[in-house]
């Protein structure tokens, strides 16, 4: 059985992203990699994900889970050097499932989503 939450999340990502209804929206769908949504559109829909649904931000940061938008060549050639400008570019996954369970908690808590 589906639960309101999750129709309630998957019109809202349908409407903001253009998600055709042929292509099924799972909870395993990352918002960067799956449904495409990067730079200024994943800014844009992650304030509208906070307007939309009763989630304080809590510890929630952007640049955790999407890249700065902007080219930096000095930080692509230093990346095979320097462990520092690697991690800088690595981003944790955030998954459509990750914000059902945001909004199940009614906070971002980074914690309890790694549980």
């Amino acid at each position: 059985m589906t639960s309101a939450t999750w129709l309630a999340l998957e019109s809202s990502i349908r409407k903001e992203v253009g998600v055709r209804a042929s292509r099924p929206v799972s909870p395993s769908d990352s918002l960067e990699d799956d449904l495409d949504i990067t730079g200024d559109e994943a800014d844009g829909f992650m304030g509208k994900f906070f307007e939309h649904f009763p989630v304080k931000p809590g510890d929630y940061e952007f640049g955790r889970y999407f890249p700065e938008e902007g080219f930096n060549l000095f930080s692509i050639l230093a990346m095979p050097f320097s462990k520092k400008q690697r991690k800088k570019y690595e981003k944790a996954s955030l998954t459509v499932g990750m914000l059902e369970r945001v909004i199940e908690l009614g906070v971002w808590d980074r914690k309890k989503l790694a549980e």
